[in-house]
């Protein structure tokens, strides 16, 4: 036992090991550090991909509203409210099953739903009622009203930090 330790020794030595400073080597922390920036740039480009959605998704209504489309409108609305359509729900599941949730502390909390990135419970809740309420809205004075409304919701949503 003890030549198998001498000998152990002896290689460590030989290979420089036994007497190098206990501590991970600087080019190994730095490419951690990158792997770090990247692994958070991706977070933030997720953020602002979501936003640009959300803005689409914004415009798109607007439009609608402008030409007298306020079915349409609503119906961009709830796609807003919903952080996008079912294309968009199942990349949103595919990376819930890949274990990544943006906002995991939020949706541990109940502020988000899983997956949603920027949209948060509440501001879905109100959203799709506002959604609901275009629709039914019986002339063009309710119909400016709700849109003053979503308006107002959407415009922290979507604007960039």
């Amino acid at each position: 036992m003890y030549c198998k330790l001498i000998a152990a020794g002896a290689l460590l030595t030989t290979l420089g090991l036994a007497s190098a400073p206990q501590e991970t080597p600087s080019t190994m922390s730095a490419t951690y550090g990158s792997l770090a920036d990247a692994i958070l740039a991706v977070k933030a480009t997720e953020a602002n991909f979501v936003r640009s959605l959300l803005d689409g998704h914004f415009h798109a209504a607007r439009a609608y509203m402008e030409r007298g489309e306020a079915e349409r409108a609503a119906a961009e609305m709830a796609l807003f409210a919903n952080e996008g359509d079912n294309a968009i729900g199942g990349v949103r599941k595919r990376l819930l099953e890949g274990g990544h949730h943006h906002n995991a502390d939020g949706e541990a909390k109940g502020i988000y739903e899983p997956g949603y990135v920027i949209v948060t419970r509440r501001a879905k809740e109100q959203g799709l009622a506002l959604s609901s309420a275009m629709r039914r809205a019986r002339d063009d004075d309710e119909r400016d009203g709700v849109w003053e409304q979503f308006a107002e919701l959407a415009a922290p949503l979507i604007s960039v930090d």
